[in-house]
């Protein structure tokens, strides 16, 4: 009698261990991953897919098909953005954007539900394209991102949705930048001639790093704008040399015409 209730009791055991695995297989639960009690409590099981990046209809855009696999729905909130610079966290640059909307549960444990499109997420935002200007070297900004919301048990679920995507390229500065100048007040004048050269109006892609003057008159100077005075009549032609910050230089030069002071003093 105790042998029979000893094997009953093992077949029930064993009978139940089945159904679990079972259950667990067809529902698309994470067992290993979530734990035994995600068959009491199921949390939401979503997968992501998204396209390639699209440049045509925006720069650094990617569209988003997302589906749950189990039968419980999940309320989205938005989008955690993570840019990294050769691996390396840029954490100025990390941002939470809230975006709402909604992934139905699947009506069949397994099966894909209803797929929630979204359409040209950004993979970066204005804050990042102002951190490359501001650091030129950089060639390539990656970017992780991740949504997250809760489901319809209450649970707090973040997703990761890409890694080490690439958001910006801009790649390594071929680019000359160019230089040009103005003269004030203007080219002629008389000795000794005083006169302000402005390169303001100097471009380049990615940033100027140097501005170099060469005054033609054995002198030179550094900066936007500089002044330099010309003690004696001569022509002399000036060349600003602008260097941006990958070593591209341009060029540009005008002359200064400085006559002698006919002013004998009598009047």
């Amino acid at each position: 009698m105790r042998k029979k209730l000893f094997d009953t009791k093992n077949k029930l055991i064993l009978f139940l261990s089945v159904s679990i695995l079972l259950a667990l297989t067809l529902s698309g639960c994470n067992w290993f991953g979530e734990g035994i009690l995600n068959v009491f409590d199921p949390k939401a099981q979503i997968r992501v897919d998204h396209s390639e990046i699209k440049l045509a209809e925006g720069e650094g855009t990617i569209d988003l098909k997302i589906y749950s696999i189990n039968q419980v729905e999940f309320i989205g909130q938005g989008f955690k953005y993570r840019y990294y610079n050769k691996g390396v966290l840029i954490p100025e640059l990390s941002k939470d954007v809230g975006i709402s909307f909604y992934v139905h549960p699947s009506d069949i444990p397994g099966k894909p539900g209803e797929i929630t499109e979204i359409k040209k997420l950004p993979l970066y935002f204005k804050q990042a394209a102002d951190y490359i200007v501001k650091n030129p070297l950089i060639t390539e900004i990656t970017c992780a991102i991740s949504m997250f919301g809760t489901d319809g048990a209450g649970h707090n679920i973040v997703k990761s949705i890409t890694v080490d995507l690439p958001a910006l390229q801009p790649g390594i500065d071929i680019e000359s930048p160019k230089a040009t100048f103005e003269v004030l007040p203007g080219t002629t004048g008389t000795a000794p001639f005083n006169v302000v050269f402005d390169a303001a109006k100097s471009t380049d892609n990615r940033g100027i790093k140097d501005f170099h003057w060469d005054f033609g008159d054995g002198k030179t100077g550094v900066g936007i704008v500089v002044n330099h005075r010309y003690n004696l009549s001569g022509e002399y032609v000036v060349v600003l040399t602008v260097t941006d910050f990958w070593g591209n230089q341009g060029f540009a030069t005008k002359s200064i015409t400085v006559n002698e002071d006919c002013d004998d003093g009598d009047g």
